[in-house]
């Protein structure tokens, strides 16, 4: 399966390459656990926020990969610790969360821990301050941040949110 992305002029490091690599990692988890996976086109990536149908025996879900991310742009290297969550793209466009993705699956060391996109925005909900804006992504923990000259609203969470609503887990073994 080809790329469906393609580097945005904000990316000077390697989020795109990041971002491919968990698919990559993704795809083969699904095919090695008898999972069928087919991509979404590249209208249902960008405006449906979802990038695989997978599916197995009587399930079936659309999933949008998230890979593991830096907190700050400046960060040498991506983190398992924290979760990025977009409520509004680069473009100004609907965020991801309120996609139409069924599933979240978010890359951890050699596993992909999946939540409910629903479940995800009910915690969202719960958790964080949608009023109290910050400027810097250090500052983001349960508030909004917005990237300079961006059209972004994200929110940052620790995994261990995420955890407690999963719904399923694939382990590579």
């Amino acid at each position: 399966m080809q790329s469906k992305n393609s580097r945005n002029r904000f990316d000077k490091k390697d989020s795109l390459e990041l971002g491919e690599h968990a698919e990559q990692n993704f795809i083969l988890l699904a095919v090695k656990l008898g999972w069928k996976i087919s991509a979404s086109s590249k209208a249902e990536n960008i405006d449906d926020h979802w990038d695989y149908l997978v599916e197995k025996e009587d399930k079936q879900f659309k999933v949008e990969v998230k890979s593991a991310k830096r907190v700050d742009r400046h960060d040498l290297d991506a983190q398992l610790d924290y979760v990025w969550v977009e409520f509004q793209n680069v473009r100004g466009k609907v965020g991801w969360v309120f996609g139409k993705a069924d599933i979240i699956a978010f890359e951890k060391e050699s596993t992909f821990i999946f939540v409910k996109r629903l479940d995800l925005l009910a915690l969202v909900n719960k958790k964080v301050d949608l009023v109290a804006k910050v400027r810097d992504p250090k500052d983001a923990l349960y508030k909004i941040y917005r990237r300079d000259g961006r059209k972004d609203k994200l929110t940052l969470l620790p995994i261990n949110d995420i955890e407690e609503i999963k719904f399923m887990e694939w382990r590579n073994t």
